[in-house]
C-alpha cells in the first residue's frame, strides 16, 4: 500500500488538507488493513488504499465526535452546529462499504467453524 495514495484518499474523505498531523492514524490504519490480508493478496491493489483511507477517516471521525461537547446559548438551547455522531456514522458506513469491496483480498473474521461428531 503507498502512504501517498492513502493520504490522498484520507484528506478526499476527511476534508482535512494537513495530512501529516493525522500520520498515526493514517499508519494504524493501513497495519489494520495489512493485517487482515489473506495468504497471496496483492497488497498493492488499489481497493486497500481506499480501505486504508475509510478506515483512518472513521478514527478521525470518532476523535473528533469524542472531543464535541454540546454548548449551550443564552437561551438554554443547545447550538446547533454539525453533528458529530452523524458524521461518525458516515465514516462508518464508509469504511464498512470498501471493507466489502476488499473481501476478496482480506480474511473473513466472521467465520466460526465447529465439528459434529455423530
Amino acid at each position: 500500500m503507498d502512504m501517498e495514495t492513502i493520504g490522498s484518499l484520507f484528506r478526499l474523505f476527511s476534508g482535512e488538507t494537513d495530512v501529516t498531523m493525522h500520520l498515526p492514524l493514517l499508519y494504524e490504519a493501513a497495519g489494520t488493513v495489512h493485517a487482515r490480508l489473506r495468504k497471496g493478496a496483492d497488497a498493492h491493489d488499489i481497493r486497500l488504499a481506499y480501505l486504508a483511507a475509510a478506515i483512518a477517516n472513521m478514527r478521525y471521525a470518532q476523535i473528533y465526535a469524542a472531543r464535541e461537547k454540546p454548548t449551550a446559548t443564552y437561551a438554554g438551547t443547545i447550538a446547533t452546529k454539525a453533528d458529530g455522531s452523524e458524521v461518525l456514522r458516515f465514516a462508518a458506513s464508509l469504511a464498512s462499504a470498501y471493507v466489502a469491496v476488499c473481501a476478496p483480498l482480506l480474511e473473513d473474521e466472521g467465520f466460526g467453524f465447529c465439528g459434529v461428531r455423530g
